[in-house]
């Protein structure tokens, strides 16, 4: 039997000298940046990381003789999937710089240090299947929590990312801050082996944002977990976490949550009438379902309230509302993108938002009744099913069950302020200043043992 033989593949000649161009110039660019790695000893973070800098100047100049000591070097990373882990992040870093106003704190997004692929694809595949197929997602969260495919599949999945997180790791590992913590489970894939290891050997603590715990943030080698409830402190535990490592704090949110403007003012910087019902409709940064019908249907209650809706950086959403015959007589107002969610939560009477943890626990703690519509499957119906539990919101999924909910507590003031009640028993304002001091006691206490 004769085995085929095949001729050398060739490529056009426009094609190949395009190659062999592209080949030379990347290699130009490593030999660069190894030359700037060997010469000056510094790793930088990538421009993308928001100017975040090298070991070496973390800490600003070198201090001078007379100078006090430098305080710790605190990396706080998180992922761009979903807005929720970011500002978690933030919420951290502004308790952080509170508590301890020597402190050099960084909040970094994971996903710069990953491939050009890997960051363009991770975020994106997870809102899409969010947005266009959410009972997909849905099952593909419940699939991945059940041990058998859990067990069958995290081997593949954990070497695909720390394989595009390398960079990471090597940052972490040359500039060794005085303590890591981590917002989103994908910078814990990437650094629990080293710290189990030893090359990491500052604490790394993990920040679960959701009132649920999924395996995929269980990992052996975290000093520290910070959740949002007894109850997901004993999930973990069912997926192999000590409880001693596990510390119940709530969700951390900016503190400026917790300071409160009063209802009035609040209602006066936005224009509002004082004597009319508020209620205020979120869409998530990008603006995310069906607002514009909802808000109109709310608009059309009895008591004809006043509807703002925040469509993040949603455009089309916003000039859609705008055009509606409530939206030209100002029944229904429309905002962008905006970084006063605090004072609309208190100006408003209910919410109605999505399940994202952050955004739950802000209104918790402002105690605005909330409505979740449309919780997308796994972990947001998993948020929404706690908080209605507890008595805190409930989970409508079509408007006109949203419509029901919020003319009943419009109309209703004493079942309204159950809610409230129940809402405040579930919060936790310090949060954010919680787990910052945790993480200063921790370095104070790794640098005396160590």
């Amino acid at each position: 039997m004769k085995v085929p033989r095949f001729g050398r593949l060739k490529l056009s000649p426009r094609l190949a000298r395009r190659w062999r161009a592209r080949l030379r110039a990347q290699r130009r660019w490593w030999r660069a940046r190894w030359r700037r790695w060997d010469a000056s000893g510094e790793v930088l973070f990538p421009p993308a990381g928001r100017g975040m800098v090298a070991v070496e100047t973390l800490a600003g100049a070198p201090p001078g003789p007379d100078a006090a000591p430098a305080g710790p070097r605190i990396a706080v990373l998180h992922a761009t999937a979903g807005s929720g882990h970011k500002r978690a992040a933030q919420a951290l870093a502004l308790a952080i710089g509170e508590l301890a106003p020597g402190a050099t704190v960084r909040e970094v997004d994971t996903l710069v240090y990953a491939s050009r692929l890997y960051r363009g694809t991770y975020a994106a595949s997870y809102n899409a299947m969010a947005a266009r197929a959410p009972a997909l997602w849905g099952a593909l969260y419940h699939s991945w929590a059940l041990a058998p495919v859990n067990r069958g599949t995290a081997p593949v999945r954990l070497a695909m990312d720390r394989l595009n997180l390398r960079r990471l790791v090597r940052v972490v590992e040359r500039e060794q801050p005085d303590a890591v913590v981590c917002t989103h489970f994908l910078p814990v894939e990437a650094l629990s082996p080293i710290r189990g290891r030893g090359r990491l050997m500052v604490p790394l603590h993990c920040v679960i944002t959701d009132f649920a715990a999924h395996p995929f943030w269980a990992f052996p080698h975290v000093d520290r977990y910070f959740v949002a409830s007894e109850r997901v402190a004993e999930e973990l535990v069912g997926h192999g976490v000590e409880r001693a490592r596990v510390q119940v704090t709530g969700i951390p949110i900016d503190p400026r949550f917790a300071n409160a403007i009063g209802r009035d003012a609040a209602r006066a910087h936005f224009g509002l009438d004082p004597r009319r019902p508020a209620v205020l409709v979120m869409g998530g940064g990008s603006g995310v379902g069906p607002l514009a019908d909802l808000a109109e249907r709310l608009g059309s209650l009895a008591l004809e309230p006043q509807v703002m809706v925040v469509c993040g950086t949603n455009a089309r959403l916003r000039d859609e509302i705008d055009r509606l015959p409530a939206g030209r007589t100002g029944r229904i107002r429309t905002l962008g993108f905006t970084n006063e969610v605090d004072v609309l939560l208190e100006a408003c009477d209910v919410a109605v938002s999505k399940a994202g943890g952050l955004t739950c626990s802000e209104a918790l703690v402002k105690r605005t009744p909330l409505v979740i519509f449309k919780p997308t499957p796994g972990q947001e119906v998993r948020n929404a099913d706690y908080l209605e539990s507890g008595g805190a919101a409930v989970h409508a999924d079509s408007a006109d069950e949203v419509a029901a909910t919020v003319g009943r507590w419009l109309s209703d003031p004493e079942r309204a302020e159950r809610v409230r009640e129940a809402q405040w028993l579930l919060a936790a304002p310090d949060a954010a200043r919680t787990i910052a001091r945790q993480v200063l006691e921790g370095i104070a206490a790794a640098k005396a043992a160590g």
